[in-house]
């Protein structure tokens, strides 16, 4: 399954406002929810560095910020921030 697809069945799955596309962004889980998939977007960068996000169009404007592009958007580094990477071969000290 893909991440969208993950990413959409969340949205019906808590229903109410988040299940509604101009209201979506009222709901307070829908934050959480958002941050949550930007995450894993950084965490699946980091396990396959190089790999292109295929017939995404890059050079696309975004929304009301019409010098931001798709392109400038596939970085959290480039965007200011970052997540703790995540391990499950860790091992405690």
């Amino acid at each position: 399954m893909q991440l969208e697809d993950l990413h959409n069945q969340v949205h019906v799955w808590v229903g109410g406002t988040m299940s509604e596309i101009p209201l979506a962004a009222f709901d307070p889980v829908f934050w959480a929810h958002h941050t949550m998939i930007d995450r894993l977007w950084a965490l699946w960068q980091l396990a396959h560095p190089g790999v292109g996000v295929g017939s995404v169009p890059l050079n696309h404007p975004l929304g009301p910020f019409p010098t931001l592009t798709v392109a400038h958007t596939l970085s959290t580094t480039a965007l200011g921030y970052d997540y703790a990477a995540a391990t499950s071969s860790a091992t405690p000290a």
